[in-house]
């Protein structure tokens, strides 16, 4: 199992979440993922999914990732 967490710019409400939980859902492999709008953390785990679709899908959904931590 693999987990990783993402410092997003731009989210400010629970349908932001939503929205980044739908995009990311849609990654291959990705399980599950925590939206902490409160501090800019998203974490995302999974079967070893790919770093660069995560973030592909974060900028999708209208956000961007500011570090991966």
């Amino acid at each position: 199992m693999t987990e990783q967490r993402y410092h997003v710019m731009g989210m400010t409400c629970g349908s932001c979440a939503d929205k980044l939980r739908s995009e990311l859902g849609g990654v291959l492999d990705v399980n599950s993922v925590h939206v902490d709008i409160d501090t800019g953390a998203v974490t995302v785990t999974g079967e070893a999914f790919d770093g660069w679709q995560v973030c592909s899908a974060i900028a999708a959904a209208g956000f961007e990732v500011a570090a991966v931590l």
